[in-house]
C-alpha cells in the first residue's frame, strides 16, 4: 500500500514570468528530498511548459488568474505534480492527439520540421512517465507523473 510521504500545495496568480517562480518552488521542494538532478530538471522543464500553456491558452495572457500547484511524493517513489487552472480548456480529442504524437526532430533540410508551436505537450509526454488531463467543471488539471530515484 502506497503512503503519502511529502506534499506541496500553493496558489499563484498568472503572469508572464510565474512559471519560473513555480518551477523554483517545486525545485526547492523536490531537491530537499534528495532526488536525482536529472529528474528534477525534467520535472522543472515540464512544469514550466504546462504553466506557460495555462497562461497562454487557458487565460489568453491575462494576469492575475489562479494557477494551483500540488506536488506529492508517495512511498512507491512516484512524484505527481498537478497544475490546475480555471480558464479555457483543451479539447479531449486534441489532448489525445498529443498523447499519441511523436516528437519530430527539426531537420535543417526540411522547413516543415521547424515549427515551434505545438511541441510543448509532446516534450512533456516524452519526459514524463505519464501525463493525465482532468476536467472538473471549470477546473482544468494536468497531472505529471514521474518515477523518482534518490541519489
Amino acid at each position: 500500500m502506497e503512503m503519502l510521504l511529502h506534499r506541496f500545495n500553493k496558489q499563484y496568480e498568472s503572469s508572464s514570468d510565474i512559471s519560473r517562480y513555480i518551477a523554483d518552488d517545486i525545485r526547492q521542494f523536490v531537491s530537499q528530498l534528495d532526488v536525482i538532478d536529472g529528474v528534477v530538471e525534467q520535472v522543472e522543464l515540464c512544469l514550466v511548459e504546462i504553466v506557460n500553456n495555462a497562461y497562454e491558452h487557458a487565460y489568453h495572457y491575462v494576469d492575475g488568474c489562479t494557477i494551483e500547484i500540488s506536488c506529492l511524493i508517495n512511498s512507491d517513489g512516484d512524484l505527481l505534480v498537478a497544475v490546475s487552472d480555471y480558464g479555457s480548456s483543451i479539447a479531449e480529442d486534441e489532448f489525445k492527439q498529443y498523447i499519441n504524437s511523436e516528437f519530430i526532430e527539426p531537420n535543417p533540410e526540411d522547413p516543415s520540421t521547424w515549427v515551434t508551436s505545438g511541441r510543448g505537450l509532446i516534450i512533456v509526454i516524452e519526459l514524463m512517465d505519464k501525463l493525465d488531463f482532468i476536467k472538473e467543471g471549470s477546473k482544468n488539471t494536468f497531472v505529471l507523473h514521474k518515477k523518482i530515484s534518490s541519489r
